[in-house]
């Protein structure tokens, strides 16, 4: 009798050991990292229901959501080289040929990958040609494209009708209407938008600190050993500036 428990165990231990390691090997690595620019994201994981927010850099998943909370800015760096930087309140799908654009606004700068690549938002698909440009989806899956750098071939999910963006031209489309034909836009002001300048790391000021608590106050509760610590980093930058 005891043989027999001691059998049963053994196996109900492997079959829990099987299943935690072939849910593991299906995660697929991307050679992306995240960089918190400035702010906060809200990272949930392939195959998981968890959130979490954070605030330093990580390796990223196949199939991995990012959301850049109130204020916040983050980029993507490939080991290509190819860049992809995203504003505030901003939700996106990572895959290995893809990115799931669902709302907000992003910028991208691709190198060398390759134009199997494939910008996904819910009215338009967009086709890499090696170029910069900015994707926006707001209001009503509303989707603009603007093309600061080469070109973009942008396809609409309802009809499949497929335009060519060269730089200086932008199109836009709703989940009820077509693309529309391209039109100009102030590239010089776009480009602005984006700037390596814009999107350099800067030390944390009293303001940021503040966001930062009440940005995970909001996603986990006042007395959450998270959001006590960025109470308590803000309540130390604040002591140390008053007593200069």
């Amino acid at each position: 009798m005891k043989c027999t428990k001691l059998c049963f165990l053994f196996i109900c231990f492997m079959m829990c050991f099987t299943s935690a390691w072939a849910d593991g090997s299906q995660l697929v690595a991307l050679d992306a990292k995240l960089d918190i620019i400035s702010g906060q994201v809200k990272l949930t994981r392939v195959g998981s229901a968890k959130t979490d927010v954070v605030t330093q850099s990580v390796d990223l998943y196949a199939g991995d959501l990012l959301e850049t909370l109130r204020e916040s800015k983050a980029t993507l760096v490939y080991g290509d080289g190819t860049i992809m930087r995203i504003k505030e309140r901003t939700l996106i799908e990572v895959q290995p040929l893809s990115i799931k654009v669902f709302k907000g606004k992003t910028w991208y700068k691709f190198t060398k990958r390759g134009t199997e690549f494939k910008i996904e938002t819910p009215t338009l698909v967009a086709g890499i040609r090696g170029t910069e440009f900015e994707v926006a989806v707001g209001s009503h899956k509303r989707t603009s494209l603007s093309v600061t750098e080469g070109a973009v071939k942008a396809v609409s999910r309802r009809s499949k009708r497929g335009l060519l963006i060269r730089a200086g031209f932008a199109t836009h489309c709703d989940s009820d209407s077509d693309l529309v034909k391209p039109y100009k836009f102030n590239i010089d002001r776009k480009k602005a938008e984006w700037t390596d300048a814009e999107w350099q790391s800067k030390a944390e000021n009293e303001y940021q600190l503040f966001l930062k608590y009440m940005n995970l106050k909001y996603e986990y509760g006042e007395n959450d050993s998270r959001t006590e610590d960025a109470r308590k980093a803000h309540d130390k930058f604040k002591a140390a500036e008053q007593k200069k």
